[in-house]
């Protein structure tokens, strides 16, 4: 029987409960070279999103976000207290802003899972409003409540640890703060891991799936890590590149002296925000973030497929 097609189907006589890390890690540029069409709409989304949304905070926020960042940046005591009253006025503005991190990373998701799993449906770069991305933005309300939920159980456990590790050994706080902070690292990695099939099960099943991933990824932690840490590692090459080549045009379109400010956006006013330079650099910036959204979103849904065995353009 021939193998499946499309993106991410794995070689012939593969075993159903195994995968390619090498496979899953280049799933992504995979996507890029088939599909140039979807990274074009890709880049026009993220595109609009920065310039749209820039826009909206420089309208909502921009003075008290730019104050905020100055007192951020200057180590002064007496300057809490402005910082308590800007964070305050800012708070339903972060609020919001969470709140489209969390719907539009469902939109992301359900795009690259449709990449992987359905790779003939390409209209719209793969994105849609739908039954699965209301599952996705479901299972990223769960997701974030369990993250929640456990960055506040290690807090409560580093102070206890602290408290009972001062009343014996005072001196040996500091060693204690490093290891619970290790601790929390390692196990917030673990469960990421381990959870981290969820929005592909979700996505091929039809059901929000948030434990579900962490039968599939019993017994394969160490492959699976290693396959996000060659992804990652990829994806941080191309924004070097970025990084690179968006400097160089920034330096050749205003000279040396735009570079400093090129760090960080002025959100002081649409004037100041819309430059030419900052313009060019969000171009720029949105052409390497399409490239890496693949690169960073494919491999949990290859991985899944082959831990399933479902072929590309199999539907639960």
């Amino acid at each position: 029987m021939k193998p499946p097609s499309g993106v991410g189907s794995g070689a012939r006589g593969a075993a159903l409960d195994s995968f390619s890390i090498s496979e899953a890690a280049f799933a992504g540029f995979r996507i890029v070279r088939e599909r140039p069409r979807a990274v074009v709409v890709w880049t026009v989304i993220q595109l609009a999103i920065s310039l749209v949304g820039g826009g909206a905070l420089v309208a909502l926020a921009g003075p008290d976000l730019m104050r905020l960042r100055d007192l951020g940046a200057s180590a002064g005591v007496r300057a809490g207290g402005e910082v308590l009253a800007l964070v305050e006025r800012l708070a339903p503005l972060y609020g919001l802003m969470l709140l489209f991190f969390l719907a539009f990373n469902s939109l992301l998701q359900a795009a690259m899972n449709r990449a992987v799993m359905r790779p003939a449906d390409e209209r719209f770069g793969y994105f849609r409003l739908g039954a699965d991305e209301a599952r996705q933005f479901a299972l990223m309300l769960l997701i974030f409540a369990l993250a929640l939920g456990v960055y506040l159980a290690a807090i409560l456990a580093a102070v206890a640890i602290g408290g009972v590790v001062a009343l014996a050994a005072k001196p040996a706080v500091g060693l204690a703060v490093v290891l619970c902070a290790l601790a929390a690292g390692g196990a917030a990695i673990f469960l990421a891991v381990r959870l981290s099939l969820a929005s592909a099960q979700t996505f091929a099943t039809g059901k929000v799936s948030l434990f579900g991933s962490w039968t599939l990824t019993r017994g394969r932690f160490w492959p699976i890590l290693g396959t996000y840490i060659l992804s990652g590692a990829f994806a941080a090459v191309v924004y070097l590149l970025w990084f690179v080549l968006s400097f160089a045009v920034v330096a050749a379109i205003g000279g040396v002296g735009a570079v400093a400010g090129a760090m960080e956006p002025n959100l002081s006013s649409l004037t100041a925000f819309l430059t030419p330079v900052a313009l060019v650099r969000t171009v720029l910036g949105a052409i390497v973030t399409a490239l890496v959204w693949p690169v960073l979103g494919a491999p949990p849904a290859v991985i899944y497929q082959r831990l399933t065995a479902r072929p590309a353009g199999a539907t639960a």
